[in-house]
């Protein structure tokens, strides 16, 4: 076979490991919610999910973005990296929706596109009162969290821009204290 005809084969291997990824995650979805419905699970792991989510949305909409003209026959190497990519994003998705709620919480991102927490004065005991405790502040700022969850997911530039955007700012006030 010539390497520059298109592959019928390598999308449609994108596209079933798309479709278990988004299979493993809704499934996920539909067992986190079932048990924070009956407070079997912290809420903090439906916005891990909500995060996961938002990847594995965004993996499709780039598989369903590229063109069947111009795929290739792609080496070995790059199938084994989108199949790493197809899965692993999601579980990054997570862990960005986790970043960006924790930057929420302490207040490093404000506004009113944003959630508010209750409880956030309250004196830290434990790392387990944190987690259980601060929780946003009414159903509007939970509907927040659970949509920013999803953003940070789907955008996978999203929270590295506002870590970066925070550490520059650090940057400048340290510089400022110092020559102050």
């Amino acid at each position: 076979m010539n390497t520059h005809e298109p592959d019928p084969h390598s999308r449609q291997r994108q596209a079933t490991h798309i479709a278990i990824a988004i299979v493993i995650v809704v499934l996920a979805m539909v067992a986190a919610t079932l048990m924070a419905k009956y407070e079997m699970v912290p809420w903090i792991t439906v916005l891990f999910v909500a995060g996961t989510v938002g990847g594995v949305v965004n993996n499709f909409n780039r598989i369903q973005k590229l063109p069947t003209a111009t795929i290739r026959k792609p080496s070995v190497m790059v199938e084994r990296l989108v199949t790493i990519q197809i899965y692993v994003s999601p579980f990054v998705g997570g862990v960005f929706a986790m970043v960006l709620y924790t930057m929420f919480m302490c207040g490093f991102v404000q506004g009113s596109l944003f959630p508010s927490f209750q409880d956030v004065n309250d004196p830290f005991t434990s790392f387990a009162d944190f987690a259980a405790f601060t929780d946003p502040a009414t159903n509007v700022d939970c509907a927040k969290a659970l949509l920013w969850a999803f953003i940070a997911g789907f955008s996978e530039g999203l929270v590295p821009n506002f870590i970066s955007k925070i550490a520059k700012d650090a940057g400048k006030d340290g510089a400022a204290k110092e020559t102050a």
